[in-house]
């Protein structure tokens, strides 16, 4: 669903602009770009992207010298171009929103990711936490592998502890639906009974409409795609390697699951 999403906004941002280019869909296996770098670099495309770079195959990136450019989503590199959000900000937003309603305490649903972003951004959460005394133990770090059915589980099991904090931060919004529908069967109501703000990377409709609504922090899918296309336009059209970055900013929406502070 992610990825439909953002083929979207770059389809939909090069027939805005009157870009005219084949947008070609190319799979690797993570770590191990190395393998396939022949079809990737070397077959004549006019430009790159890659998304969900692991640091490995950031590290093999940067030891090479494409000779068209290439651009990496949220990732920083001193060698490629980058769009990305900031991670760091966005921990400390939603560390922010939680302490402001009074919680000194809180829970993690955490993503065994691949994905450095999501990674980054648990990081930055916790981070800032300990920042503005908001306590998170060891024992209230729940984790997933970021899918529904995960979140299905990492309800019950926070469920199953007599001691936990009421509320919830969780870095994937495919598993917060997963736990909205678990706290639902057992019985928990949100905000009620415990709250939760959880990173959004689905499309917006699929938490709007969820019972209850998902409050999220937003990444700019739709941006990231659009300020990609108007960045390979114009290194393509200057015929220009040099590395460039374009930062974007999360969208914090509050709803149902997790409300502003009175």
């Amino acid at each position: 669903m992610i990825l439909a999403s953002f083929l979207n906004a770059l389809q939909v941002e090069c027939s805005r602009i009157g870009f005219d280019c084949e947008i070609v869909v190319q799979t690797y296996e993570d770590d191990h770009l190395d393998q396939y770098d022949a079809s990737i670099l070397k077959t004549g495309y006019s430009a790159v992207v890659i998304g969900a770079c692991s640091l490995k195959d950031m590290k093999y990136l940067e030891s090479l010298s494409p000779q068209m450019p290439v651009v990496l989503i949220n990732r920083y590199s001193e060698y490629l171009s980058t769009v990305c959000t900031d991670n760091k900000m966005i921990g400390l937003m939603a560390a922010r929103q939680i302490r402001q309603k009074g919680y000194t305490e809180a829970a993690v649903f955490a993503s065994h990711s691949a994905f450095v972003a999501t990674t980054l951004r648990t990081q930055a959460f916790l981070d800032a936490c300990g920042q503005i005394g908001l306590h998170v133990t060891q024992d209230s770090v729940f984790h997933g592998n970021g899918t529904i059915e995960d979140g299905y589980r990492l309800a019950t099991e926070y469920c199953q502890n007599g001691d936990r904090p009421k509320v919830i931060f969780c870095d994937s919004d495919s598993m917060a639906l997963g736990a909205l529908r678990g706290f639902h069967d057992l019985g928990v109501e949100l905000p009620k009974d415990v709250e939760m703000l959880s990173i959004g990377m689905l499309d917006t409709s699929l938490t709007e409409y969820s019972s209850p609504s998902l409050s999220v922090i937003e990444m700019p899918n739709k941006e990231i795609g659009s300020q990609i296309i108007r960045l390979l336009q114009k290194k393509i059209q200057e015929n220009d390697l040099t590395p460039e970055h374009i930062e974007l900013e999360a969208k914090l929406i509050l709803r149902e699951s997790f409300q502003a502070a009175d």
